[in-house]
Protein backbone atom coordinates (compact mmCIF):
# COMPACT_ATOMS: atom_id res chain seq x y z
CA UNK A 1 0.00 0.00 0.00
CA UNK A 2 1.70 3.08 -1.22
CA UNK A 3 0.29 5.89 1.71
CA UNK A 4 3.91 7.84 1.85
CA UNK A 5 2.52 10.45 -0.42
CA UNK A 6 -0.25 11.26 1.22
CA UNK A 7 -0.16 15.47 1.44
CA UNK A 8 0.54 16.77 4.53
CA UNK A 9 -0.40 20.05 5.55
CA UNK A 10 2.44 23.04 5.91
CA UNK A 11 3.95 24.30 9.31
CA UNK A 12 2.30 27.76 8.45
CA UNK A 13 -1.09 25.65 8.34
CA UNK A 14 0.03 23.61 11.64
CA UNK A 15 0.44 26.79 13.11
CA UNK A 16 -3.08 28.01 12.33
CA UNK A 17 -4.88 25.30 13.27
CA UNK A 18 -2.49 25.37 17.02
CA UNK A 19 -3.65 29.68 17.46
CA UNK A 20 -7.59 28.51 16.24
CA UNK A 21 -7.35 25.99 19.09
CA UNK A 22 -5.79 28.16 21.57
CA UNK A 23 -7.54 31.25 20.45
CA UNK A 24 -11.61 29.03 21.19
CA UNK A 25 -9.62 27.86 24.61
CA UNK A 26 -9.33 31.35 25.47
CA UNK A 27 -12.88 32.28 24.55
CA UNK A 28 -14.71 29.91 26.20
CA UNK A 29 -12.78 29.22 29.50
CA UNK A 30 -14.25 25.71 30.44
CA UNK A 31 -12.56 24.18 32.75
CA UNK A 32 -11.95 20.12 32.18
CA UNK A 33 -13.63 17.97 34.70
CA UNK A 34 -14.07 14.55 35.01
CA UNK A 35 -17.87 14.52 35.39
CA UNK A 36 -17.94 16.40 32.32
CA UNK A 37 -15.60 14.26 29.89
CA UNK A 38 -15.94 11.03 31.77
CA UNK A 39 -17.55 9.22 28.26
CA UNK A 40 -15.29 10.93 26.16
CA UNK A 41 -11.81 10.40 24.30
CA UNK A 42 -10.09 13.83 25.26
CA UNK A 43 -7.05 13.24 23.85
CA UNK A 44 -4.62 10.85 21.50
CA UNK A 45 -0.83 10.15 21.75
CA UNK A 46 0.74 8.33 18.22
CA UNK A 47 3.75 6.47 18.79
CA UNK A 48 5.79 5.53 15.73
CA UNK A 49 8.53 3.10 14.43
CA UNK A 50 10.16 5.27 12.14
CA UNK A 51 8.88 5.28 8.72
CA UNK A 52 5.76 5.05 9.74
CA UNK A 53 3.08 7.64 8.59
CA UNK A 54 2.58 9.03 12.16
CA UNK A 55 1.50 12.67 10.90
CA UNK A 56 -0.04 11.59 7.54
CA UNK A 57 -2.32 9.53 10.24
CA UNK A 58 -2.63 12.26 12.75
CA UNK A 59 -3.61 15.03 9.74
CA UNK A 60 -6.46 12.35 8.62
CA UNK A 61 -7.88 11.70 12.13
CA UNK A 62 -8.27 15.29 12.70
CA UNK A 63 -9.66 15.83 9.79
CA UNK A 64 -12.39 12.98 10.72
CA UNK A 65 -13.15 14.00 13.76
CA UNK A 66 -13.23 17.99 12.96
CA UNK A 67 -15.28 17.03 10.15
CA UNK A 68 -18.24 15.86 12.68
CA UNK A 69 -17.71 18.54 15.52
CA UNK A 70 -20.25 20.67 16.56
CA UNK A 71 -19.35 24.56 15.32
CA UNK A 72 -17.67 26.79 17.91
CA UNK A 73 -15.83 24.26 19.96
CA UNK A 74 -12.19 23.48 20.12
CA UNK A 75 -11.09 21.89 16.65
CA UNK A 76 -8.98 18.88 17.27
CA UNK A 77 -5.36 20.11 16.18
CA UNK A 78 -2.02 17.78 15.62
CA UNK A 79 1.03 18.30 17.77
CA UNK A 80 4.73 17.19 16.84
CA UNK A 81 7.74 17.92 18.98
CA UNK A 82 8.28 21.34 16.92
CA UNK A 83 4.54 22.25 17.31
CA UNK A 84 4.93 21.54 21.21
CA UNK A 85 8.22 23.63 21.59
CA UNK A 86 6.09 26.09 19.62
CA UNK A 87 3.42 26.42 21.94
CA UNK A 88 6.55 26.64 25.03
CA UNK A 89 8.04 29.59 23.56
CA UNK A 90 5.46 31.58 22.15
CA UNK A 91 1.79 31.02 24.43
CA UNK A 92 1.31 32.10 28.14
CA UNK A 93 0.53 28.68 29.21
CA UNK A 94 -0.12 30.04 32.92
CA UNK A 95 -3.16 32.03 31.76
CA UNK A 96 -4.52 29.83 28.65
CA UNK A 97 -4.41 26.35 30.31
CA UNK A 98 -2.62 25.84 33.64
CA UNK A 99 -5.03 28.84 35.11
CA UNK A 100 -8.10 26.13 33.77
CA UNK A 101 -6.79 22.90 34.73
CA UNK A 102 -8.04 20.39 37.14
CA UNK A 103 -6.33 20.67 40.55
CA UNK A 104 -6.23 16.70 40.26
CA UNK A 105 -3.99 16.91 37.21
CA UNK A 106 -1.83 18.84 38.27
CA UNK A 107 -0.60 17.13 41.41
CA UNK A 108 -0.58 13.70 39.09
CA UNK A 109 1.85 16.06 37.15
CA UNK A 110 4.01 16.65 39.81
CA UNK A 111 4.10 13.78 41.70
CA UNK A 112 4.55 12.28 38.75
CA UNK A 113 7.53 14.21 37.66
CA UNK A 114 9.25 14.92 41.08
CA UNK A 115 9.51 10.68 41.36
CA UNK A 116 11.65 11.04 37.45
CA UNK A 117 13.72 13.41 38.52
CA UNK A 118 16.73 14.25 41.21
CA UNK A 119 19.72 16.62 39.92
CA UNK A 120 18.53 18.94 37.03
CA UNK A 121 20.96 19.24 33.95
CA UNK A 122 19.99 21.56 32.01
CA UNK A 123 18.72 19.05 29.64
CA UNK A 124 16.52 17.68 32.34
CA UNK A 125 15.11 21.10 32.52
CA UNK A 126 14.17 21.55 29.10
CA UNK A 127 12.87 18.03 28.69
CA UNK A 128 10.42 19.14 32.48
CA UNK A 129 9.08 21.86 30.22
CA UNK A 130 8.51 19.98 27.40
CA UNK A 131 6.73 17.43 29.10
CA UNK A 132 4.52 19.73 31.03
CA UNK A 133 3.78 21.40 28.05
CA UNK A 134 2.45 18.10 26.48
CA UNK A 135 0.45 17.05 30.12
CA UNK A 136 -1.11 20.27 29.81
CA UNK A 137 -2.48 20.31 26.10
CA UNK A 138 -3.99 16.28 26.60
CA UNK A 139 -5.14 17.76 29.73
CA UNK A 140 -7.27 20.37 27.84
CA UNK A 141 -7.99 18.03 25.33
CA UNK A 142 -8.86 17.75 21.62
CA UNK A 143 -5.49 16.94 20.35
CA UNK A 144 -3.37 14.55 18.50
CA UNK A 145 0.11 14.50 20.02
CA UNK A 146 3.05 12.28 17.84
CA UNK A 147 5.84 11.11 19.56
CA UNK A 148 8.57 12.37 21.91
CA UNK A 149 6.96 9.37 24.58
CA UNK A 150 3.68 11.48 24.94
CA UNK A 151 2.14 8.06 25.72
CA UNK A 152 4.02 7.88 28.48
CA UNK A 153 3.82 11.56 29.99
CA UNK A 154 0.40 11.13 29.80
CA UNK A 155 0.10 7.39 31.05
CA UNK A 156 -1.73 9.19 33.82
CA UNK A 157 -3.96 10.93 32.72
CA UNK A 158 -7.95 9.45 32.17
CA UNK A 159 -9.47 10.39 28.63
CA UNK A 160 -6.84 9.09 26.58
CA UNK A 161 -6.17 6.64 23.73
CA UNK A 162 -2.64 5.54 23.19
CA UNK A 163 -1.54 4.20 19.24
CA UNK A 164 1.09 2.56 18.50
CA UNK A 165 2.17 2.34 14.73
CA UNK A 166 4.25 -0.58 13.30
CA UNK A 167 5.63 -2.19 10.15
CA UNK A 168 8.43 -4.23 8.96
CA UNK A 169 11.60 -2.68 8.78
CA UNK A 170 12.28 -3.93 5.30
CA UNK A 171 8.96 -1.89 4.70
CA UNK A 172 9.92 1.28 6.36
CA UNK A 173 13.08 1.20 5.01
CA UNK A 174 11.19 1.66 1.10
CA UNK A 175 8.79 4.22 2.70
CA UNK A 176 12.17 6.10 4.24
CA UNK A 177 14.26 6.21 0.92
CA UNK A 178 10.81 7.39 -1.48
CA UNK A 179 10.29 9.97 1.21
CA UNK A 180 13.63 11.13 2.22
CA UNK A 181 14.78 10.68 -1.70
CA UNK A 182 17.27 8.11 -0.62
CA UNK A 183 18.61 6.30 -3.51
CA UNK A 184 21.03 3.72 -1.95
CA UNK A 185 19.04 1.07 -0.10
CA UNK A 186 22.16 0.59 2.42
CA UNK A 187 22.30 4.05 3.08
CA UNK A 188 18.28 4.32 3.65
CA UNK A 189 18.44 1.47 5.59
CA UNK A 190 21.31 2.90 8.09
CA UNK A 191 19.01 5.87 8.10
CA UNK A 192 16.00 4.53 9.76
CA UNK A 193 17.51 2.00 12.24
CA UNK A 194 19.38 5.24 13.15
CA UNK A 195 16.36 7.51 13.68
CA UNK A 196 14.37 4.33 15.50
CA UNK A 197 16.97 3.91 17.89
CA UNK A 198 16.98 7.71 18.54
CA UNK A 199 13.65 7.62 19.52
CA UNK A 200 14.33 4.43 21.54
CA UNK A 201 17.13 6.52 23.23
CA UNK A 202 14.80 9.93 23.94
CA UNK A 203 12.40 7.90 26.34
CA UNK A 204 15.14 5.73 27.85
CA UNK A 205 17.27 8.35 28.63
CA UNK A 206 14.07 10.27 30.60
CA UNK A 207 11.95 8.57 31.11
CA UNK A 208 13.64 4.91 31.74
CA UNK A 209 11.38 2.90 30.20
CA UNK A 210 10.82 1.16 26.61
CA UNK A 211 8.23 2.57 24.10
CA UNK A 212 8.17 -0.73 22.38
CA UNK A 213 6.32 -2.08 25.20
CA UNK A 214 2.86 -3.27 24.42
CA UNK A 215 1.74 -2.48 27.75
CA UNK A 216 1.86 1.52 27.25
CA UNK A 217 -0.65 1.16 24.80
CA UNK A 218 -4.65 0.73 23.77
CA UNK A 219 -3.83 -0.15 20.12
CA UNK A 220 -0.74 -1.41 18.15
CA UNK A 221 -1.44 -1.27 14.20
CA UNK A 222 0.30 -2.60 11.38
CA UNK A 223 0.66 0.10 8.55
CA UNK A 224 1.86 -2.03 5.75
CA UNK A 225 -1.25 -4.49 6.33
CA UNK A 226 -3.68 -1.35 7.44
CA UNK A 227 -2.87 1.34 5.28
CA UNK A 228 -3.52 5.04 6.46
CA UNK A 229 -7.17 4.79 5.87
CA UNK A 230 -7.54 1.64 7.67
CA UNK A 231 -5.57 3.06 10.49
CA UNK A 232 -7.62 6.28 10.65
CA UNK A 233 -10.93 4.22 10.84
CA UNK A 234 -10.04 1.52 13.28
CA UNK A 235 -8.87 4.67 15.32
CA UNK A 236 -12.34 5.97 15.21
CA UNK A 237 -14.20 2.96 15.60
CA UNK A 238 -11.97 2.19 19.24
CA UNK A 239 -12.64 5.82 19.76
CA UNK A 240 -16.71 5.41 19.38
CA UNK A 241 -16.33 1.67 21.62
CA UNK A 242 -14.54 2.99 24.21
CA UNK A 243 -17.41 5.80 25.01
CA UNK A 244 -19.87 2.99 24.58
CA UNK A 245 -18.63 0.88 27.06
CA UNK A 246 -17.86 4.20 29.72
CA UNK A 247 -21.73 4.34 28.88
CA UNK A 248 -23.03 0.79 29.83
Amino acid sequence: MKDIRVKELSTKDRVKQVEEQFRIWEATGDKVTEEKTRDEIRFITISRDYGCAGFRIGDNLAAALNSTQQEGLPPWTVYDHKLVDLVCRDHNLSRVLVENLDKQHKYIFGDYIKGLFTGEPSSIQVFKRFAETIFQLASRGKVIIIGRASSLITGKLTGGLHIRIVSPLEWRVKQVAAYENIDAPKEARRYTIKNDRERGKFSKYFLGKSLKNPAIYDMILNQQRLGLDGIVNLILEAMQMREEMKRS
